[in-house]
């Protein structure tokens, strides 16, 4: 088999990855593009990706499929991928699971930049 044709059939023969949690005998799941995340024994369900800060504190992007990203003491989040910027400033791709990058020292976001506040997610229903 070529090795191509391999890499394919492994990834056929994944099973689906379902953005669920496990808590009490129950299964809580995200919405599309959202992230699942057992916290302090607690189910929260955020519409993007989520982090915690040094304090236990969740942060979430409200766009599904977003990113979110630490910059300036703060938490911001965008519809796409996020970068810090070379001033630390926060940059996200405002196209929806978009790219951004650093090239030649200024940041490249599909569909321009924007960095929105990050917000706390809700408990899991």
């Amino acid at each position: 088999m070529r090795p191509f044709a391999l890499v394919l059939f492994l990834l056929a023969a994944m099973p689906a990855r379902a953005n669920c949690v496990q808590l009490g005998g129950r299964s809580f799941c995200a919405p599309p593009g959202g992230m699942a995340v057992l916290h302090q024994g607690q189910a929260y369900c955020g519409a993007g990706a989520c982090v915690a800060d040094a304090f236990g504190n969740l942060f979430c992007s409200p766009f599904p499929g977003g990113d979110v990203i630490r910059a300036n003491g703060a938490f911001y989040a965008g519809p796409g991928f996020c970068v810090l910027g070379p001033d630390g400033a926060a940059h996200c791709a405002a196209a929806p699971r978009g790219n951004c990058a650093i090239v030649s020292g200024e940041v490249k976001c599909d569909g321009g930049s924007m960095a929105a506040p990050a917000v706390r997610p809700p408990l899991c229903q």
